[in-house]
């Protein structure tokens, strides 16, 4: 295992994190024991980066996870867990929210706090109540050692939180060889590296989906680059060839989930960072151009139609829209749809000037895509 420099900490991290929003379930709930299997199997491959929230499984990962501390030591674990800004009201929360936190890990400090899901609006609301002040307080009193954001808007909203807060020592995106020009993507982590600040990389499989729902032709490209490699270790090469990718989170939902991501790992042994061929390179590049092409919008998140005169957030729609028209995730895309609606960059924000359309270099009827679009996500 790879262990990384983590930004302004100084502390080193496995390059592969587990997540723990995807644990194995039996009956609707945690499958106990098979979780703890798997996070014994992890830390003895070399993980020390388990990574968990206040809401996932009901709030029941965060207990899984504090079991975990006390069976395998809680010096061989860097726990990152996160406040849910959308469950905080008033100030007082973020005390009563973060004792509970501590109390269900079993811990008297978590290592990474994260504020969970910042977008435009949750940003805003998290300013007024003071969070930076929590953190620093929270910090002072022993509760926590390093902040840090997990993100869902785009770019320009990511810089600004970034150059906000001179003491963010992660921030969490999506990024994947789909999703490297959505929200932050690959030129976010670049900022945030130049600021000091290491980025953790989520849904580097985009959920599953570039493993189970990738077309015949795509699958094809991978299979004649390199037989042996399996689609779920294409993603994770991908996702390791970025240099300012700290930590890399793979949920897995069964131990044989997890056993390849750390096998894919092995593979990296001894490699700082996986340097693509100029073939590789290729390769991912069709790879989206035909995976959008076949299934969705072919939008590519170049950000020609921006800035929008009426402030939408175009790339960042049409992409949660895709969620519906590539992969058939409905829920998915109407969670991260509300957060554009929240912050007053969705699509029902459009006046129809058209410019967008005069700029897409795919000319894509973006105005129509938009009228269907928060119809099916509102």
């Amino acid at each position: 295992m790879i262990y990384r420099s983590f930004g302004k900490a100084n502390v080193k991290v496995s390059a592969l994190g587990l997540g723990c929003m995807r644990l194995p379930q039996d009956g609707g709930k945690i499958d106990r024991p098979h979780a703890l299997r798997m996070m014994r199997t992890a830390v003895e491959r070399g993980v020390n980066y388990f990574d968990t929230a206040y809401m996932y499984h009901g709030g029941e990962s965060e207990r899984i996870v504090g079991e975990a501390l006390k069976e395998i030591g809680r010096d061989k674990i860097y726990v990152a867990t996160k406040m849910p800004c959308s469950s905080v009201d008033k100030k007082e929360d973020f005390t009563r929210i973060l004792d509970e936190q501590l109390s269900k890990l079993g811990v008297d400090t978590i290592d990474f706090y994260l504020l969970h899901g910042l977008s435009r609006g949750a940003w805003k609301k998290m300013r007024e109540l003071d969070a930076l002040t929590f953190l620093d307080k929270a910090a002072e009193a022993g509760k926590i050692r390093f902040p840090g954001f997990s993100h869902h808007d785009d770019c320009d909203s990511f810089i600004k939180i970034i150059d906000a807060y001179p003491k963010w020592v992660l921030a969490q995106i999506i990024l994947n060889y789909l999703d490297d020009q959505y929200q932050a993507g690959l030129p976010g982590s670049a900022y945030a590296a130049e600021k000091g600040v290491g980025t953790v990389v989520m849904e580097p499989m985009k959920g599953g989906m570039l493993i189970s729902d990738v077309p015949e032709n795509v699958a094809k490209l991978f299979q004649d680059q390199n037989p042996d490699i399996t689609l779920a270790e294409w993603t994770l090469r991908w996702a390791y060839s970025i240099p300012q990718a700290t930590c890399i989170l793979s949920g897995a939902s069964s131990m044989a989930q997890l056993t390849d991501n750390l096998d894919s790992f092995d593979k990296f042994a001894g490699l700082e960072c996986i340097g693509l061929t100029e073939s590789e390179q290729k390769m991912f590049e069709t790879a989206k151009f035909e995976f959008l092409k076949m299934k969705g919008i072919f939008c590519t998140s170049c950000r020609y139609c921006m800035p929008c005169p009426a402030g939408v957030d175009i790339p960042g729609v049409l992409a949660n829209y895709n969620l519906i028209k590539m992969f058939n995730q409905t829920g998915s895309a109407k969670m991260r749809y509300g957060r554009l609606i929240y912050s007053g960059v969705s699509a029902d924000k459009c006046t129809e000037c058209g410019k967008c359309e005069k700029a897409c270099p795919q000319q894509l009827p973006i105005m129509e895509i938009f009228k269907t679009a928060h119809d099916a996500m509102k």
